[in-house]
């Protein structure tokens, strides 16, 4: 397979944009011409997959210049898991897109920036260097914000305000912090980084750079204390759009931390990881109170992103292999869990109308389908057997144990017995009970939102069957993350 394979998940979505704005106005051309570009992009990711599990790293220097001064795209098994997840994503979303989008005004502009928006996440899952990784963030960014106000509301457009101007912020920084990085170690080629920083004899301005990249990259994943951004905006978007922000945007803030935290931090001063394992700890604690103080199901979600980005940096923070291999589990079983009872959100929406728990109830009788679509992902975050939820969370337990932090760990127990809580006052708040206040008492609710939403939910099953394979292919991704030495030797052979 030839290292070009590697620029397909940025092109694709960019050139899918270009020729989505030229059928302008024709919804049902854009949405399979979407479809389309989607199944391609699932199945390059799927080969990727494939081929990283093997131990391949494929490697892209653009223009034959050096990592030194050029561009370098990089693939490996955990950029290609990502990307493969993504795309699942992103194909439910456009099965779900239909019955979900509110006006003309989003019909005519969701596709193409729900294509620009999944080239910013893909590049930003194969870039080699910090600049790239901004430029991409920078796409991510204005396309998911013109995606965020593209709500008639006029709170929809306050937060979606909010929302930009703290990560333009936030973007500001990470330039800065980057600029500095290169004049502190004369390069931004993570790989290069990441040997200089062995080397040592790097000045403390490169650490102090070093720690801005790092804040900015915990606000794009949401950790506390800088999540705040995140529990009003999300919400005010609608459906199909809270959905990919849940399941794609804070994971690749998630991402950087994991592929920037083995290659820089295992020679950084102080203590970073014993920083990330309390920011942990209290991410999954502010998260569940939020998420237990809202009286709706999309104020509930919301804070759940929040809380479950937690348990991803736990596993992290303690930097073993099985603790790595355990959080970035729980990274691709909530990326599709989450997405799924956004999802259910939105089709409970459809038939009972918006508005705080209880102001319609007993789905569960009218609606099996739907109660389904929403309990099997709900239980599934909440960490009960056999979904894909528990064995994330028990790896994490299990691991935590091992390495003695018995705090963050029985913090973590704590956290998910508040998670069950929360899913159990939405169900019984919205689906049990005498059926009242309802729209319709039929089927109900648009069957591509139904099936993208069912899709996914039996997707947390099959991770949670398939738990054995998956955790030993992670593992050995954990480790090869770790060493670092396989990633900076595919990359570098590139100057040699």
């Amino acid at each position: 397979m030839n290292a070009a394979i590697v620029v397909v998940p940025v092109l694709l979505p960019l050139f899918t944009a270009v020729l989505l704005a030229l059928f302008s106005g024709r919804p049902r051309l854009e949405r399979w011409l979407s479809l389309a570009s989607g199944a391609l992009l699932f199945t390059t990711a799927l080969l990727l997959t494939a081929r990283t599990a093997r131990g391949a790293i494929f490697v892209l220097a653009i223009g034959g210049w050096s990592p030194h001064v050029g561009i370098v795209w990089v693939a490996d098994s955990l950029s290609a898991l990502m990307l493969l997840f993504a795309s699942i994503i992103a194909l439910a979303a456009l099965a779900y897109a239909p019955g979900s989008l509110r006006g003309a005004r989003e019909r005519r502009c969701f596709y193409p920036l729900q294509q620009l928006m999944m080239a910013g996440v893909n590049g930003s899952l194969v870039t080699g260097d910090l600049f790239n990784l901004f430029v991409f963030f920078e796409l991510m960014l204005l396309s998911s914000f013109a995606l965020l106000a593209l709500g008639t509301r006029a709170a929809a457009q306050r937060h979606a305000l909010a929302y930009v101007v703290i990560n333009l912020v936030a973007s500001a920084v990470l330039l800065g912090g980057v600029g500095a990085v290169y004049g502190t170690a004369g390069t931004v080629n993570m790989a290069e980084l990441a040997v200089r920083t062995r080397e040592g004899g790097l000045p403390s301005a490169f650490w102090g750079a070093g720690a801005l990249v790092i804040v900015v990259f915990m606000v794009k994943a949401a950790l506390a204390p800088v999540f705040f951004w995140l529990p009003d905006a999300y919400p005010e978007a609608s459906a199909v759009v809270n959905g990919l922000f849940a399941g794609l945007l804070t994971k690749v803030g998630v991402y950087t931390l994991f592929r920037s935290v083995p290659l820089l931090g295992a020679a950084a001063p102080g203590g970073l990881r014993s920083a990330l394992l309390v920011i942990a700890a209290v991410t999954m604690v502010v998260g569940v109170v939020g998420a237990l103080g809202r009286s709706t199901m999309r104020g509930i979600l919301s804070f759940h992103i929040v809380s479950q980005v937690g348990y991803m940096i736990f596993g992290l923070a303690l930097f073993t292999p099985i603790a790595v291999a355990a959080g970035l589990f729980h990274t691709l079983h909530n990326m599709v869990a989450k997405t799924a009872l956004v999802f259910a959100g939105g089709v409970v929406e459809g038939i009972a109308g918006p508005g705080a728990l209880g102001h319609a109830r007993g789905l569960a009788r009218t609606h099996p389908w739907v109660a389904a679509s929403f309990f099997v992902p709900a239980m599934s975050l909440a960490g009960l057997p056999p979904l894909s939820g528990f064995w994330g969370k028990l790896l994490l337990v299990v691991a935590g144990f091992r390495a003695g932090a018995v705090v963050a760990t029985t913090v973590s127990l704590v956290v998910g017995l508040l998670t069950l809580a929360s899913m159990l006052k939405i169900w019984t708040a919205v689906f049990w009970g005498e059926p009242t206040g309802l729209r319709t008492r039929g089927a109900g609710g648009d069957r591509g939102m139904l099936g993208a939403t069912l899709g996914l939910g039996a997707l947390t099953v099959i991770l949670g069957l398939a738990a054995a394979p998956l955790f030993a292919h992670l593992e050995r991704t954990a480790t090869t993350l770790l060493e670092v030495t396989p990633y900076v030797d595919a990359v570098l052979v590139q100057r040699r």
